[in-house]
Formats: C-alpha cells, structure tokens, sequence
C-alpha cells in the first residue's frame, strides 16, 4: 500500500468519526458504558453483603426446617506422601505484561508452593499448543467469538497435557496445595452454594477457575472431545464455562462408577476450600431475591437463610486453599497510572511454551 492510499484510508476514516451520527452513537455508548460501570460498583461498595436487615419468617420455631448450606465438618488429608497431580501452576493471559493489580496474587502461588513450576499461557503459545496437539479442535478455537471461551477452553487441555493445577489470575493462594494434590487425581470446586441457587434453583455449580488433574485424565478428555458440540451455545457459560463443566461433570459421574480417590475418579471439592466468598456483584440480586421470600423455591429459602445467618461479607477460612477475588475484568474501566509488568520480572522462572518447548 502506498503512502499516497494510507493517506486517502486516513481521511475517509477521519470524515466517518465526524459525522454527527457517528458521535452521537459513541456519546451514547460512553454514557452507557460509565452508567453501567457506576452500577456495577454501587453494587460491590454498597453495604449489601450484610444480609442482618433482611426480614424473613424464620424463628427458632422454624429455623430447623431450613438446614446449612455450608459444610459442618471438614475431611482430614494427607501430611506425607507422593502428590497424584504434578506440582505445576498453570495461569493465562494475551501476553507476557501482567497488569499491576494482579501482580500480588500472581506472586501468592510461589510463595505458598516454592517448590512448584509457573507456567504462563499467552494467546501465542495457547494457539501454538492447540495446533501441535489437538489441530482438528484448531477451527472451533479460532472461530469463539470472544476470548474467554478460548482461554476456558485451553485450560482444559493444558490440564489434559501437562496436568497441573490451573487459577485464574485473580485468585490468590493461602497455603499449601500438596495434601489436595495426595489425597485425589482431580478435583474440581464449586462456587459459593448460594449462587447458582439464588440465580439458577440448582446446586453444586462446578466453576473453572481453580482446577488440578493429573495428565491425560478421562474427565479431562471428556470436556475437550465435547467442546465443539457445546460451541454454538450462544452464553459463554453455557459453551465453555462453568455450566458447561457442570453439565459433563454430572454425565461423568452418572456414566462411571469411580469414587472421587480413583485414579480416573473425580473430586467436587466444597466452596469453603477453593471460593470460600462470595461474588460482592451479587448482592444486589440476592437482596431482591430474598425480600420475596414466600415466592422461592425451598432450596432458595434456605439460600436466603443461610445469607441471613452467615452474612455475605465471608473470609477465607483456615481450610481454605484459595480465595477469589472477583474481579470482573470485562466490567473494570479503571486505569492504572503505572503500566504493567512482563511476567520474567515477577515470576523469573516462569515457563512459556512454544512449538513443543517451555522456555
């Protein structure tokens, strides 16, 4: 292309952004943007997550008919032993500069696991990865259109490959992985019980964002070997999500008779270990929910009970591995005043792959 034809794609381009129908349409889409952007943070810096207001028909006459959600007694795991699942970090993102405000709970992974491997997914080496190893699944990859459903997806087969323990980059480790990691081969976790009640009526909601397998799991082959049958699904939950998870995990369990220590066996581990807080997005809808009590379901009773005892704004318990800081990237418009940092100066050992090699 010549200079002379760049300059003439310039000012046609210059002519279109000035139209006044064109600037009309992107005031508006700012002012969408930034009143969608204020909503979402009224929800999460509101005082929502304290549920003690909520009046609900319940007393010590009644309270036994609504049973706990969350767990009263904890499993006990192993100290000592041979780990089922390698002792691998797996985490993603477009490239190598990591955005500041995740730097901390990058770091958390190797302080609380110094004896594991970092290894680091860019859209490059994704791509490379899936074109190696699984080239007939290359198409569907290529067509999703947005992003997250390519890095769900790859998760799953960085997992199937390698095994490991794949998180999200905004999910910060509290201690040791190493007695999950001896005591099952795959374990997958569920998000806050409350919700996919609260949202769906359904329990035991198997969310993706912390996962760990040892290579070449069956569960793990399964979720590749159905995701182009689940691509045209038009919610990215449902396609590749956690919906998605859900739904193979229960097919899983229903069409084998592994226990959850078996070795192609899989293990649902409880929010409290993994997602021991709630989404603070969600308290808005919650509160709405349960101030119509009399019209949910049981099961949604005992959600809004349960908020109402527990409260919304939780911590991290002493069995909790991780915790989920919830931050919803597509929906952060803030911008740091400080770029970001290439992964080598957080994490120097960090791995990368490319064309059958980490470097």
């Amino acid at each position: 292309m010549t200079d002379f034809q760049k300059m003439g794609y310039i000012s046609r381009y210059m002519d279109a952004l000035s139209r006044r129908e064109t600037l009309k349409s992107l005031f508006f889409c700012c002012i969408i943007l930034t009143v969608l952007h204020h909503v979402i943070k009224f929800e999460q810096i509101h005082d929502h997550g304290d549920y003690r207001s909520l009046v609900l028909p319940v007393d010590e006459s009644n309270i036994a008919d609504f049973p706990p959600l969350h767990m009263t007694e904890f499993e006990s795991f192993p100290t000592e032993g041979q780990v089922r699942i390698p002792r691998i970090i797996h985490q993603t993102w477009k490239d190598t500069e990591i955005p500041r405000k995740l730097i901390g709970w990058v770091k958390s992974w190797l302080k609380k696991n110094p004896e594991y491997e970092y290894w680091l997914w860019t859209d490059d080496s994704a791509r490379q990865l899936i074109k190696e190893r699984h080239p007939s699944f290359l198409d569907t990859f290529d067509s999703y259109p947005e992003g997250i459903r390519r890095a769900d997806a790859l998760r799953y087969i960085v997992l199937y490959e390698f095994g490991g323990v794949y998180a999200d980059m905004d999910v910060e480790s509290l201690q040791n992985l190493d007695p999950m990691l001896r005591k099952y081969s795959c374990f997958m976790p569920q998000e806050p019980y409350e919700h996919p009640i609260l949202y769906g009526n359904f329990e035991h909601l198997v969310i993706n964002a912390v996962m760990g397998c040892s290579p070449k799991h069956p569960f793990m082959k399964s979720l590749i070997d159905n995701l182009p049958y689940y691509s045209h699904m038009w919610n990215v939950l449902d396609s590749t999500g956690p919906h998605f998870l859900t739904s193979l995990y229960k097919k899983y369990e229903a069409n084998t008779s592994y226990k959850s220590t078996d070795e192609k066996g899989v293990y649902l581990a409880p929010a409290e270990y993994f997602f021991p807080t709630i989404d603070p997005s969600k308290h808005f809808w919650f509160r709405i929910q349960c101030s119509n009590f009399a019209k949910l379901t049981k099961l949604q009773q005992r959600a809004c009970v349960s908020l109402k005892l527990n409260g919304g704004k939780r911590k991290p318990l002493n069995v909790s591995f991780t915790d989920h800081h919830w931050i919803h990237t597509y929906l952060d418009f803030r911008l740091s005043l400080k770029g970001p940092i290439n992964i080598h100066n957080i994490v120097p050992s960090v791995k990368i792959y490319k064309s059958s090699n980490l470097v």
